[in-house]
């Protein structure tokens, strides 16, 4: 009796909140917060994007009608766009953003993208002042904004949109970096036997006592030799100074199994740069770089791509075919 009286006035007390709340046909923002509702493309969207959305869990979207919809994120906000200000995507440049994202896509599993990619690829033509400009910029975990065309320092012109991304390494390399931070923010922990191949992540404590040393030593070497000149990049790399540094870096990253000295930060950082290597480099290179050298990225190596293919991402065919184009084009 007790029981069948307490399971009516749960029901009774269910009713009543029920009945309190608004009636709405489906769920919606609450507009005191300012969230704006974005949740995919609609029904009159460009093909590919809905196509692009519907395999791989990826919105690619070319057009903001208010700030709103560049600063709020799930779960972050970018102040600076709001103080600076953001430019839409000219309007031809459209299918040139619309081929880059499939070739980009094209070379991740439908599966590991809807699990760990960002939600939304958003271009648009500027992202902040002529002072202050971010040719990449990942925006909490849920949005990677990149400016089109994109001005990063060795980036080259769209002349063959459909292959660009074939033919941009340098807008590739940190289009695939940015990805593999907001991957690992997606994670639940870091690979613990890939973490477990190297040494222990420091902050950078090691890497920059290098950096300390570094200075110092080219202080002293410059007290002596005022008169070098720093604009001959052959001779500066030459200096003693220098090819400490280069060496002192090597074998820290070879100890720990790290692609770059400031992989030895975090996870995060060392995921990254292994995902951009492994979807941009052959296996011939990797192997000869960085594999036959050192056991602890011998063992990463094999930990990261059976990873991948857990989520069937052969990694390593995408990185081949990316060499190859890339090799195809420079020549």
């Amino acid at each position: 009796m007790m029981k069948s009286k307490t399971i009516y006035l749960m029901l009774t007390a269910l009713v009543l909140f029920l009945s309190g709340c608004n009636k709405e046909s489906k769920l919606s923002p609450t507009d005191d917060l300012g969230i704006v509702e974005m949740f995919g493309p609609d029904e009159n969207a460009d093909p590919r994007v809905k196509s692009m959305y519907n395999d791989y869990g990826v919105w690619v979207r070319t057009y903001f009608s208010s700030i709103d919809e560049l600063t709020n994120a799930i779960l972050a906000q970018d102040a600076l766009v709001a103080m600076r200000g953001a430019k839409n995507l000219d309007e031809e440049k459209i299918p040139e953003v619309l081929y880059y994202s499939e070739a980009l896509l094209s070379n991740v599993s439908k599966e590991y993208a809807n699990s760990y990619f960002p939600l939304e690829l958003f271009y648009v033509k500027e992202y902040g002042s002529l002072y202050w400009i971010y040719p990449v910029k990942a925006l909490g975990r849920s949005r990677l904004i990149l400016m089109w065309p994109n001005t990063s320092e060795g980036a080259i012109e769209v002349t063959d949109p459909v292959n660009h991304y074939y033919r941009d390494s340098v807008l590739a390399s940190e289009v695939w970096r940015k990805i593999g931070t907001m991957i690992v923010a997606r994670m639940e922990e870091p690979l613990k036997d890939f973490v477990a191949a190297g040494k222990a992540y420091d902050d950078g404590v090691a890497y920059e006592k290098l950096g300390d040393e570094f200075d110092k030593d080219e202080d002293a070497w410059k007290e002596e030799n005022p008169d070098a000149n720093d604009d001959d990049e052959d001779e500066v790399n030459s200096r003693p100074y220098v090819i400490k540094y280069k060496k002192a870096v090597a074998e820290l990253c070879r100890n720990g199994g790290y692609i770059t000295g400031g992989s030895s930060r975090s996870f995060e950082g060392d995921f990254a740069e292994w995902l951009r290597l492994l979807v941009m480099e052959s296996y011939e290179n990797i192997k000869k770089e960085y594999l036959d050298n050192s056991k602890s990225r011998a063992l990463k190596y094999e930990v990261i791509t059976k990873y991948f293919k857990e989520y069937n991402w052969d990694i390593q065919a995408a990185g081949n075919r990316y060499r190859e184009r890339f090799d195809g084009y420079k020549e």
